[in-house]
C-alpha cells in the first residue's frame, strides 16, 4: 500500500516469460520532471499499433506495448493509451443495471468494460512487466453526479467507481484509464482520449475521486491532505462551462477568470487564462488568438506580464459572454495570428472559430 513517504520497489520481472520480440526505434527519452508538459506523442502512436482483434495473449501485449521504452511511466501511458483505442465502455450494462464481474481476458475478448474492468486489465497488463500497481475503489464524480444545494445534507459514502494507484519511477500516481479513455454522455459512450487522467496531481485528481481508503489519496500533509469525504463533497462556486477544445489547447481550468459560472454585467470584467505549465510556450507563433465573444463584439486576450492572456472587458447586462479561439482565417490555419494580426482582419477576413470557456448572466 503506498504511503507518501514508502516507496517500495516492483516485483522482479521473470526474464524466461517474455517474450522476444523485436523493439521498435522511437524518440530519444526526455526529462519527466514536468508531466504536464512531457511530450507522450510518440509512445501514444507505438501504442495504437496493436489492435485488440491482434492480441494472441495479455503477456505479449503487455511486453510489446512497454518493451520501447525505458521509463516506467512511459511503459504506463502506452498501456493507458492502449485501452482508450481498443476498450468502449459497456453503456447497455451500465445503463440496465446488468453489471457482471469481469476479468482482464474477458475484457481482452468482448472489447467492453465499466471503471472496474479498465482498471482490472491496466492492473493486469502493468504487473505482466513487473510494475507495482493497486486497483482502487471508491467514489468518482462521473455520469449523474450533481453537487450538493446549498443547506443539502450530505449523503452516505458510496462506491461506483474504480481506477489505479501506480509506482512509476520512484514516484507512486493516480490514474483513471476508464475516464482518460472517453466519456458516457447520457446514454452515449463517446471516445475520446483524455490524458489529464494520467497527469494529474494527486489535489487534483482527489476533486472527482474518493477513494474507500484515504491513504490512496496521496494528498500531502501540506496540501491538506488527506481529505474527508464532506470536503470532498463541499464544492466550490461552479464555475463557466468548458469545451473539450480547452483541454486540447492545454490551457488550465484553475486559471480561468472570472471562476464564477456568473457574470453580473454592467461592468468592466477581467478575463485571463494560463497555459497548464509554465514550460510551455506562448509566443505567438506556437498559439491561437483566444477572444471574449459577445453578440456583437470580439476582445482578444493579450499576452500578460504573468505568462497568460488577459483583458478587460465591458459587459452589458444580461449579455451572453463566451471565449474562443481563432482556428482559420480565409481557410489558413490561424496559428501565430497573434491579438494584433486579429484586430487587422477581424470583420474583414472570413474566419472560423473554436469555442472554450461559456458564462451565463447573473
Amino acid at each position: 500500500m503506498p504511503t507518501k513517504r514508502n516507496t517500495p520497489s516492483p516485483p522482479p520481472l521473470p526474464l524466461n516469460s517474455k517474450p522476444q520480440l523485436p523493439a521498435q526505434p522511437l524518440a530519444p527519452v526526455q526529462s519527466l520532471s514536468c508531466m504536464r508538459c512531457y511530450d507522450f506523442s510518440a509512445v501514444d502512436e507505438h501504442a495504437s499499433r496493436f489492435p485488440r482483434h491482434t492480441v494472441s495473449s495479455l503477456q505479449s501485449l503487455a511486453y510489446d506495448l512497454t518493451e520501447p521504452f525505458d521509463t516506467e511511466t512511459e511503459k504506463a501511458r502506452a498501456l493507458f493509451t492502449w485501452l482508450h483505442h481498443n476498450i468502449t465502455y459497456d453503456v447497455d450494462a451500465f445503463l440496465s443495471g446488468n453489471l457482471q464481474p469481469s476479468t482482464p481476458e474477458s475484457t481482452l475478448s468482448s472489447g467492453l468494460a465499466v471503471c472496474d474492468g479498465y482498471a482490472g486489465l491496466f492492473k493486469y497488463l502493468a504487473e505482466c512487466v513487473g510494475m507495482q500497481v493497486h486497483k482502487i475503489t471508491g467514489h468518482g464524480k462521473g455520469v449523474g453526479y450533481k453537487a450538493l444545494e446549498p443547506g443539502e445534507p450530505l449523503p452516505p459514502m458510496k462506491m461506483n467507481h474504480a481506477w489505479n494507484c501506480i509506482l512509476t519511477d520512484g514516484v507512486w500516481r493516480l490514474v483513471d484509464p476508464c475516464w482518460g479513455a472517453g466519456a458516457l454522455n447520457i446514454t452515449m459512450y463517446v471516445k475520446r482520449f483524455d490524458a489529464s487522467w494520467f497527469t494529474s496531481t494527486p489535489a487534483e485528481f482527489g476533486r472527482r475521486h474518493f477513494p474507500e481508503d484515504p491513504s490512496y489519496q496521496l494528498i500531502a500533509d501540506e496540501d491538506g491532505g488527506p481529505i474527508s469525504w464532506e470536503q470532498y463533497m463541499d464544492e466550490p462556486e461552479p464555475g463557466p462551462i468548458i469545451f473539450a477544445q480547452f483541454y486540447e489547447a492545454k490551457l488550465d481550468p484553475a486559471t480561468v477568470q472570472p471562476a464564477s459560472k456568473f457574470i453580473r454585467g454592467g461592468q468592466y470584467v477581467h478575463f485571463s487564462v494560463f497555459k497548464l505549465c509554465e514550460h510551455m510556450s506562448t509566443a505567438d507563433e506556437d498559439n491561437f488568438v483566444y477572444f471574449v465573444m459577445m453578440e456583437n463584439s470580439r476582445t482578444p486576450l493579450y499576452l500578460n506580464n504573468e505568462g497568460g492572456w488577459s483583458a478587460d472587458v465591458f459587459i452589458p447586462a444580461g449579455a451572453e459572454v463566451a471565449l474562443y479561439f481563432v482556428t482559420t482565417v480565409n481557410g489558413q490555419d490561424a496559428k501565430g495570428l497573434g491579438a494584433h494580426g486579429f484586430n487587422a482582419v477581424n470583420g474583414r477576413s472570413a474566419m472560423q472559430f473554436g469555442g472554450l470557456l461559456k458564462w451565463s448572466p447573473a
